[in-house]
């Protein structure tokens, strides 16, 4: 092939290449396509809160059964007794579950004291839904001689789980709320969500008094107890990707 003839073929294919090129159409729906295929989005990172407040259903009462003697058996035959005692006055208030926890028994070591010294105790708990049999319970318990070591009110496993929920739920539209008007002020909109993650806020379980000093008291006003709100928090971070 003739050099005028090459120059003549090459010039004849730029310009059936610039011909199509004038004739294919601008589509704007397959640019935005291409955009999003290739991650062309801006990137917006978010928190979202949510926290939903509901009465406590569960009232627990918890004490400490303790006898010292200077004979082992003795103390925890004392201890015994107590324990007894208190699990069957509890089989009689309506409502009320227990539990008979923790058993220790130590031997007090003093220089001063002739003789050994023995240390016996077991823990209990009582809970109940509400505190018209508790609180009764609670104040006959410590006329026979048990440490109140704490009352306190909380929110049942079954109704904190379910508040959870609903906290969370409250948390991501917070979360869509704040990406929805942060995108508008942009000139944007929300393409969709991604790395998104739930954190709950632990609730606080019931924190127990210091025991007060053991003694026998004669019946008296039972404990009271005022049932306050509780608060289940949720937080929900994730990013936003935005397009026009």
């Amino acid at each position: 092939m003739t050099p005028s003839l090459r120059a003549k073929l090459a010039a004849s294919v730029a310009c059936a290449l610039g011909l199509l090129a004038v004739a294919l159409p601008f589509n704007p729906t397959a640019r935005a396509e291409a955009a999003e295929t290739e991650g062309n989005y801006t990137k917006l990172d978010l928190t979202g809160k949510g926290s939903v407040q509901a009465a406590p259903d569960q009232l627990t009462a918890s004490f400490r059964a303790e006898s010292r003697s200077n004979s082992a058996a003795a103390a925890q035959q004392a201890v015994n007794t107590l324990v007894h005692k208190a699990t069957e006055q509890a089989k009689q208030a309506e409502g009320v579950k227990y539990a008979v926890l923790h058993y220790s028994v130590s031997e007090l070591n003093d220089d001063k004291a002739k003789h050994s010294a023995w240390s016996a105790s077991q823990n209990l708990t009582f809970t109940a839904p509400d505190g018209q049999s508790l609180l009764p319970l609670t104040g006959q318990l410590q006329a026979s001689g048990l440490l109140l070591q704490g009352l306190d009110w909380s929110l049942s496993a079954d109704k904190e789980k379910a508040l959870q929920l609903e906290a969370e739920k409250a948390a991501v539209a917070d979360l869509k709320k704040q990406a929805e008007t942060l995108a508008a002020s942009l000139g944007l909109h929300v393409v969709r969500f991604t790395h998104v993650s739930i954190s709950g806020q632990p609730f606080p379980r019931p924190m127990f008094m210091a025991a007060m000093a053991a003694r026998s008291m004669d019946s008296g006003p039972a404990p009271s107890s005022t049932a306050e709100t509780q608060t289940v928090s949720a937080s929900v971070s994730g990013t936003a990707l935005l397009a026009p």
